[in-house]
């Protein structure tokens, strides 16, 4: 693993399309959380971490939840990211992810993002439980 990453942190496979574009990814099963690096593919044009990169991160937040979120495909419901500070090109940022609670055909989740360690969105998602729905 590159010293860029935090130790614990393994590659996220994004492995179509649109996540492509976005760049590595990485999930720490263990501890519930999803990171990156920032690089120039998230940058807006003042030279910050572009809000939608920082959304279609936090969209990636069910990939925390477990093995089970992580193998398999989940439909997004809804996702809010409410954006607390800006975040710079080259920073580590990170989401805790928490699963307040998951039903038959619903899993919701929420975190913090932080970008070296400090707050910078505070998100939730509802995600189709792909699994288990009809």
């Amino acid at each position: 693993m590159s010293k860029d990453v935090p130790e614990g942190f393994e590659p996220l496979v994004l492995d179509c399309g649109y996540n492509d574009a976005f760049g590595p990814a990485y999930v720490n099963l263990a501890e519930h959380k999803i990171g990156f690096r920032v690089g120039p593919q998230h940058l807006n044009p003042v030279g910050g971490c572009h809000g939608g990169a920082m959304a279609t991160f936090a969209d990636m937040q069910i990939s925390a939840v477990g093995p089970e979120a992580y193998d398999a495909h989940r439909a997004t419901i809804s996702l809010t990211v409410e954006y607390l500070a800006p975040v710079g090109p080259g920073v580590w940022v990170e989401a805790e992810v928490v699963c307040p609670k998951a039903t038959r055909t619903l899993v919701f989740t929420q975190a913090i993002i932080t970008a070296d360690g400090e707050p910078v969105a505070r998100t939730s998602g509802i995600y189709r439980n792909a699994s288990k729905a009809p």
